[in-house]
């Protein structure tokens, strides 16, 4: 079982009212010139409309800490329990 998730990445769209991507980025272990980009679905733990993960601009780097869930219509998603946005992108 997994219960704690680490999630480093750029906050993207909003999607389904409460939902965010936040976009990462890594390098295949094999081929290290191919980047592998990955959209992950976030909510916050309060299922509210206003809160920190929807609130903060696009573009944004953020460190998420919380565990995931799954429901029938998104499938696997963080459930964020804690946002940390530290910069904007590229800066």
């Amino acid at each position: 079982m997994i219960s704690d998730i680490v999630l480093t990445g750029i906050l993207k769209e909003t999607f389904n009212k409460n939902f965010r991507y936040v976009e990462t980025n890594s390098s295949d272990a094999f081929d290290p010139s191919r980047n592998i980009v990955s959209k992950i679905p976030v909510l916050f733990w309060t299922r509210d409309d206003n809160n920190p993960l929807m609130n903060a601009k696009n573009n944004v780097f953020v460190v998420i800490k919380g565990r995931l869930e799954s429901n029938d219509e998104i499938g696997l998603y963080v459930l964020c329990e804690t946002i940390h946005i530290t910069k904007e992108e590229g800066k």
